[in-house]
C-alpha cells in the first residue's frame, strides 16, 4: 500500500515538474517574441562587471541572514554553522534551476543527511522560513507601493495586512509556551497515526521552545535588505533607472508571485512574467519590463549560481552521516 501511494506521489511531482516545464518554455518563447533579440544581446554587453560583483555580495548576504534563521529555528550548534550555510547555498540553487519546492525539498533531505535533523523538523523550518518570508513581503510590499507610487487598492491592503497579521499570529502562538501546549493537545485529538502525531510533537517542541521571536524577525529583516541591494545592484549593472524603493517594491510582488504551483525550468519564463507585474506596476512600458527582467534574471543566475554550486561543492567534500549515525529520534521520523 506504501509502495503504491509512494508512486502515486512521485508521478504527480514529475507531472507537476513537467507541465512547470512546458508552461516555462511558452512564456519564454513569448517573452523572446515580445522583446529584440538585439537589444538584450546590447544590454547585457554593456553590463557594469563592478555592480554584478556587489549584486553577487548582496545575494550571498542574503543566503547567509537565512542561514542564520534556519540555524536559529533548527538549534544548530555553532560547530556546524559552516555546514548549514552550505546546505543553505545548495538549496537555494536548487530553487534556482529547478521547478517547484525543490529548495525546500532539497533543504529537507540535507539537513537530515548532514546536520542528522529530523523530517518533521527540517519541513517545519522550511514551512516556518517560507511563513516569514511571504510575511515580510507582504508588508515590505504594503510600506513601499505609496513611495514607490503605487496606489494599491483598498481590498489589497486591507487583504495584505490581514495575511501578514494571520502569520504573526500563528508564528507568535507556536512560540508561545501555553499556546504551544494548546496546539499539541489540539492535534492530538485528530484521528491521525501514532507516527504522524510523535513526529508533529517533536516538530512543534523542537522549532517552538528552541526559536527566538526577535532574532528571528531580525534575520528575516536582514534578508529583505540583503535581497533589495542585491537587485538594485543588478538593475543598476544594466543601467536601469529605477530606484531602491521601486525595487523592494517590484521584488516584492516578483517573489510572492513564486507561490505560483507553476515555475519555468531555471525561472525563465515565469520569472520574467512575475517581474514585469511588478514593475510595470510603477509605470514601466510591459515591452521594457520583459526585456529588462530577462537581463537581470540572466546576470542574477551568473552571480547566484556559481555561489550554490560552492555550497554543493562543500557537501560533497564533506561526507553525509552513515544513516546508522542517525538519532533514534530521527529514524523515528524518517520518510
Amino acid at each position: 500500500m506504501m509502495g503504491l501511494r509512494e508512486f502515486a506521489h512521485q508521478r504527480r511531482g514529475l507531472i507537476r515538474a513537467a507541465v512547470s516545464v512546458a508552461v516555462g518554455g511558452v512564456l519564454l518563447f513569448f517573452v523572446l517574441r515580445a522583446i529584440r533579440t538585439a537589444d538584450l544581446l546590447e544590454t547585457l554587453s554593456d553590463i557594469s562587471p563592478g555592480l554584478a560583483v556587489l549584486a553577487g555580495i548582496g545575494a550571498f548576504s542574503f543566503i547567509v541572514a537565512r542561514a542564520w534563521r534556519y540555524r536559529l529555528l533548527l538549534s544548530v550548534d555553532r560547530s556546524n554553522s559552516g555546514t548549514l550555510l552550505a546546505i543553505t547555498f545548495a538549496s537555494w540553487g536548487a530553487s534556482l534551476i529547478l521547478p517547484g519546492p525543490s529548495g525546500d525539498a532539497a533543504f529537507v533531505w540535507l539537513a537530515r543527511t548532514r546536520l542528522k535533523t529530523p523530517v518533521a523538523v527540517g519541513a517545519g523550518a522550511a514551512v516556518l522560513s517560507r511563513l516569514l518570508d511571504v510575511a515580510s513581503l507582504v508588508l515590505v510590499a504594503l510600506v513601499t507601493a505609496p513611495l514607490a507610487g503605487v496606489k494599491l487598492p483598498r481590498a489589497l491592503l486591507i487583504g495584505g495586512l490581514l495575511i501578514a497579521l494571520s502569520i504573526s499570529a500563528g508564528l507568535t502562538a507556536l512560540f508561545w509556551a501555553r499556546s504551544r501546549r494548546l496546539i499539541v493537545t489540539w492535534l492530538e485529538g485528530l484521528p491521525l497515526p501514532t507516527t504522524l502525531h510523535q513526529r508533529l510533537h517533536v516538530a512543534i517542541e523542537e522549532l517552538g521552545s528552541g526559536s527566538r521571536p526577535m532574532l528571528l524577525v531580525t534575520a528575516t529583516l536582514a534578508a529583505r535588505i540583503a535581497t533589495g541591494l542585491q537587485y538594485f545592484a543588478l538593475f543598476a549593472a544594466l543601467d536601469q533607472p529605477i530606484s531602491l524603493v521601486q525595487v523592494w517594491f517590484a521584488l516584492s510582488i516578483r517573489t510572492l508571485l513564486f507561490a505560483v504551483p507553476v515555475q519555468g525550468l531555471g525561472g525563465l519564463g515565469t520569472t520574467q512574467l512575475w517581474w514585469t507585474a511588478g514593475l510595470t506596476l510603477i509605470g514601466w512600458p510591459p515591452q521594457i519590463a520583459l526585456a529588462t527582467s530577462l537581463a537581470v534574471h540572466l546576470v542574477d543566475l551568473t552571480v547566484s549560481v556559481p555561489q550554490a554550486a560552492v555550497g554543493w561543492a562543500f557537501l560533497q567534500w564533506r561526507r553525509p552521516a552513515p544513516d546508522d549515525a542517525l538519532p533514534a529520534e530521527a529514524e523515528a521520523q524518517r520518510v
